[in-house]
């Protein structure tokens, strides 16, 4: 069984849980987004914002390291969890920077986020086929990262449940 030394620290389990639901709601709002395109502003702020708290999530896990995985767990367990957030990681910067790109290309660039911050565009300029191949690429990898996000719950819950090791508590929030 894990002790409460064994766990990610606050800051950790904090952002991992606010970039995992504005990740989700952002995916759930992009599915709305044809039937409403009004959305379109909130959904690139969200990304934007999950860019900026992934990239605080980085540096906060590089001055507080992880704590190490149960001695228990079987290799491919360990190379599964690895490279699991690893592909998190890439995913989380390359999703919403593929996104921007895409706005940034397109005929409207990126325009205004969170209700009234004049959000600059990246330096590509404007492209209907940029703009058409950065869209058509964060789509596939919102897809990809759904597809992790799945195997992500998957572990945690054979963890909790079948596992019982308590690998699952480490990323909980209270004690």
């Amino acid at each position: 069984m894990r002790t409460a030394t064994d766990r990610y620290s606050g800051g950790a389990i904090l952002l991992h849980w606010l970039i995992a639901a504005l990740l989700i709601g952002n995916i759930v709002l992009a599915l709305s987004m044809e039937r409403a395109p009004t959305l379109f502003m909130i959904h690139k702020s969200i990304g934007i914002l999950v860019l900026l708290l992934t990239l605080i999530r980085i540096g906060w896990r590089l001055t507080h390291p992880a704590p190490a995985l149960s001695a228990g767990l079987a290799a491919w367990e360990r190379v599964t969890a690895r490279v699991t957030h690893v592909a998190f990681y890439i995913a989380l910067l390359a999703i919403p920077l593929l996104g921007w790109a895409a706005a940034s290309t397109g005929r409207r660039g990126t325009g205004v986020l969170f209700g009234g911050i004049q959000w600059f565009d990246l330096p590509i300029g404007r492209s209907r086929a940029l703009h058409e191949l950065f869209g058509e690429v964060h789509e596939l990898a919102v897809y990809f990262t759904i597809a992790l996000i799945a195997l992500h719950i998957a572990g945690a819950l054979k963890h909790h449940f079948i596992d019982r090791d308590g690998e699952m508590r480490r990323m909980l929030p209270g004690r």
